[in-house]
C-alpha cells in the first residue's frame, strides 16, 4: 500500500522546472514554486498553497502568484508600481527597525506614494523624483523634502538589489535645499528659579494620594523624559558610591497593534498597547543623582503600594499613565499657583539650564541629560540675562577690569 501511495504521488510530481504539483499521503494537494534566494538573508523562499481540493488550491495559488508579482517578489512581464513596492519594502524592513522609527517611514512611504506611486519601477526617472519634492514641498521644509528624498533612495536600493532596476534614479538629482537654523532665543519657555515648587504644591487640589506631586518633583529634579519617568521601577532606585539615584535604562511605549516591536528590540509587553522597551539611543542609558529626600520618597511609595520590581511604580487604577492625563494636571497645577503657562516638557529645559548655571561640564551636562552631542544640550538651555551679567563679570574680574569704569 505504502508503495503505491509513493508511487502515486512520484506520478503526481512535477520533478523538474521552477514548479512542482503533487498530493502527499493524506490526499492533501500541494502547489510549490522556489523563489531566488533573498538577497539580504541568503536563504531560500518558496511560495506554497496546499489544500484538499485541487481546482482550489490552484486557484490560491495563482493569487498568491499574482500578488508576488505585483510587489516585485518574482519576475513579471510588468515592473511593478513605485506604490505597491514601497509596500513590500516596507514589509521587508518592519523587522529590523524600531516601531516609531517604521511608523515615520510608513508616513514618508504613503506621501510619497501619493505624488507618484501609479509610476512603475522601470519608468521611474530623475523628473519623477523631482515631481515628487515639487508635489509635497507646499508647507514642507527642506529638511522634510530631503528625508523623503532619502526614504525613496534606499527604496529604489533595494530594487536594485533584486534586479528590478539596473540604476537609481535618486542618485541623479540634487538634493533639496535645507535652510539653515534660524539664530533665535529658544521658544520654549521655562519657570523661573523657585516657581516649580509652587506649581508642585498647587498640585494638591487634584492630587489625593499625592503621586503626581512626586511625579512632578522627579520631573524637575532629573530632567527625565517623559516615556523614562512613566517606566520608572522599584529596582532602577539604586544608590552608588554613597550616590543615592536612578537607574535610566528603559521607557514605556505605546504600540498599535500591527506595529509591535520586533523581538531584537527587547521590549516586555504590559498590557495589549503598552510594552517596556530599551530607551531611545545608548547615551540615554545613565545614572542620574537625586537628593536623599526625594530617593526615600520613591522608595516608600514603591513599597507602600507593593510595586513589584519590573513594573512602573506610578500608575492609576492599575493602568499605566497617559500623556494627556499628566497635561491635563500639570496645566491645573499652574493656573492653581498663577504661573504662565509651560509644557511639563519644559522640565526638562529648566533642569538643563540649572545645570549649566551651577557650572556643570559640558560631558557632565550630556551624560546627565542623556543627550549623544552637546549641541543638543544646548538647546535645552536657556540663559538669563542676570546670569549671563554674573558670568561676564567674573570674565572681566579675570583680566583685572573694574567693574566700575
Amino acid at each position: 500500500m505504502a508503495k503505491e501511495k509513493n508511487g502515486e504521488r512520484s506520478a503526481l510530481r512535477r520533478t523538474k522546472g521552477p514548479g512542482s504539483v503533487f498530493r502527499d499521503a493524506n490526499s492533501v494537494w500541494h502547489y510549490r514554486m522556489a523563489m531566488p534566494a533573498d538577497p539580504v538573508t541568503g536563504k531560500r523562499r518558496i511560495i506554497e498553497a496546499k489544500g484538499k481540493v485541487k481546482s482550489e488550491t490552484c486557484a490560491r495559488f495563482e493569487a498568491k502568484l499574482a500578488e508576488y508579482e505585483r510587489l516585485g517578489r518574482i519576475p513579471s512581464k510588468n515592473s511593478p508600481y513605485l506604490r505597491d513596492w514601497l509596500e513590500r519594502w516596507l514589509t521587508d524592513i518592519a523587522s529590523r527597525i524600531k516601531p516609531r522609527v517604521f511608523e515615520t517611514y510608513r508616513s514618508e512611504c504613503h506621501a510619497i506614494a501619493g505624488a507618484i506611486g501609479v509610476v512603475r519601477l522601470e519608468r521611474l526617472a530623475p523628473e519623477h523624483v523631482r515631481l515628487m519634492l515639487d508635489t509635497l514641498a507646499p508647507g514642507r521644509s527642506g529638511k522634510t523634502l530631503a528625508d523623503y528624498r532619502i526614504r525613496l533612495r534606499q527604496a529604489l536600493a533595494a530594487a536594485m538589489r533584486e534586479g528590478l532596476i539596473q540604476s537609481n534614479p535618486v542618485d541623479l538629482t540634487e538634493p533639496p535645499r535645507i535652510e539653515p537654523p534660524r539664530i533665535e532665543p529658544n521658544d520654549t519657555a521655562i519657570l523661573a528659579p523657585g516657581q516649580p515648587i509652587d506649581a508642585i504644591k498647587a498640585a494638591e487640589v487634584d492630587d489625593p494620594d499625592g503621586m503626581w506631586r512626586l511625579m512632578f518633583r522627579l520631573t524637575f529634579a532629573t530632567g527625565m523624559r517623559q516615556a523614562e519617568r512613566f517606566a520608572v521601577a522599584p529596582e532602577q532606585l539604586i544608590t552608588r558610591n554613597g550616590i543615592h539615584g536612578i537607574q535610566v535604562d528603559r521607557e514605556l511605549q505605546h504600540y498599535n497593534g500591527d506595529n509591535t516591536p520586533p523581538e531584537w528590540l527587547r521590549a516586555r509587553q504590559l498590557t495589549p498597547h503598552m510594552w517596556i522597551a530599551p530607551p531611545k539611543s545608548r547615551k540615554s542609558i545613565r545614572f542620574v543623582p537625586i537628593d536623599t529626600t526625594l530617593w526615600l520618597d520613591l522608595k516608600t511609595w514603591a513599597t507602600e503600594h507593593r510595586i513589584p520590581d519590573g513594573q512602573p511604580i506610578f500608575t492609576r487604577k492599575g493602568h499605566t499613565l497617559t500623556n494627556p492625563v499628566e497635561r491635563r494636571l500639570w496645566i491645573k497645577a499652574l493656573q492653581a499657583a498663577g504661573l504662565p503657562y509651560v509644557t511639563i516638557r519644559s522640565a526638562r529645559h529648566f533642569y538643563a539650564t540649572q545645570l549649566a548655571a551651577g557650572g556643570a561640564s559640558e560631558d557632565a551636562r550630556k551624560a546627565i541629560i542623556g543627550h549623544t552631542k552637546i549641541s543638543v544640550t544646548a538647546g535645552y538651555t536657556h540663559w538669563r540675562p542676570e546670569d549671563l551679567a554674573a558670568l561676564a563679570g567674573e570674565a572681566r574680574a579675570a583680566i583685572g577690569e573694574s567693574a566700575v569704569v
